[in-house]
């Protein structure tokens, strides 16, 4: 009787013997220590076919606008990881010519640095965060035509000191390929209607709009993520983007392409160049053009829908706001 009693009672002594290990477990993480750090936040990667130096070392890419006015804009999100820090954090950013050279070398060598002529931190190369906040963006201007974009160049950027503060030794060096996007590309608000024909239907067009040019993802590494194909060489005069209203562009998934032409007027399109979302309807371009001065898309065209047989015309402005 007393040895089944005590066999019973083994398992729960056990349960009660592992429970006090697992508390006082030296590997246990307590949150309520957990420190800030301070770290370079990376733009969306777009599975760059670059080999990583190390771990704290990040092959992205950074786009830049070339227009008329040989000037591009661009930044970087520089982050408080952890809790936020109740005074003003002065982070200062710098290149790292090290990290570099070893990315460089495991590459092939086939990149190099952005000559300094070609760019500038626009409001120098500090930023601050202020207390109690989590974030700030520190921005570059380019000289786009101080820039060779058939060669392989790259912007290392890396926290070079956070007021005393630690630095991410996650977030560490930004190995930024800098590519071209062409004179479209940007932030668009886009105003208009979609009219359903013969009937007392309209759809308002009120969004914020992307308009993509991504041909220089292609010539740089071959693909893009969600394309389905793409150009070999660099397209001047068009981008892709929603279609429509939301009606379109979210339950459907319909893109289209704007195709700029020399006298700028402008040809409304399936997408064709890269294969982004559906092409559940056949669009019919109408009379559209692209005013070069105000950056301005004034788009007229139309579509039948092949279900229900409903005939649809858009007319939107999209203005560019970046």
């Amino acid at each position: 009787m007393n040895k089944v009693i005590s066999l019973r009672l083994l398992p729960a002594f056990l349960l009660l013997s592992l429970s006090g290990c697992f508390k006082s477990a030296p590997g246990t993480t307590d949150f309520n220590t957990v420190k800030a750090v301070i770290e370079q936040l990376n733009s969306q990667n777009y599975i760059t076919t670059a080999n990583n130096a190390g771990a704290n070392t990040y092959p992205y890419f950074m786009q830049v606008r070339v227009d008329s006015t040989h000037i591009g804009m661009d930044s970087i999100t520089v982050n408080i990881g952890g809790p936020l820090i109740g005074k003003d954090i002065t982070v200062t950013m710098g290149l790292d010519t090290a990290d570099f050279n070893t990315f460089n070398a495991l590459n092939n060598n086939k990149y190099s640095i952005l000559p300094a002529s070609s760019y500038s931190w626009t409001n120098g190369n500090t930023v601050v965060i202020k207390a109690n906040t989590q974030s700030s963006q520190i921005y570059l201007t380019f000289k786009t035509n101080l820039i060779d974009f058939t060669k392989s160049y790259i912007l290392p950027i890396t926290i070079t000191d956070a007021n005393g503060e630690t630095i991410s030794g996650n977030y560490g060096a930004t190995m930024y390929t800098i590519i071209p996007g062409n004179q479209y590309i940007g932030l668009y608000h886009s105003v208009g209607q979609r009219v359903i024909q013969g009937t007392s239907t309209t759809a308002t067009i009120d969004d914020l709009k992307y308009l993509y040019d991504i041909s220089a993802f292609y010539v740089s590494q071959g693909s893009f993520p969600t394309s389905g194909y793409g150009p070999a060489a660099l397209v001047p005069n068009a981008v892709v983007t929603n279609c429509a209203d939301q009606s379109v562009y979210t339950s459907i998934g319909e893109q289209m392409d704007l195709i700029v032409n020399p006298d700028n007027s402008v040809t409304v399109t399936n997408d064709t160049l890269y294969g982004f979302g559906k092409d559940t309807y056949l669009l019919h371009s109408g009379s559209s053009s692209y005013d070069p001065a105000k950056h301005v898309f004034t788009l007229s065209y139309g579509f039948v829908d092949p279900f229900s047989g409903d005939s649809s015309v858009v007319s939107e402005v999209m203005t560019r706001l970046d």
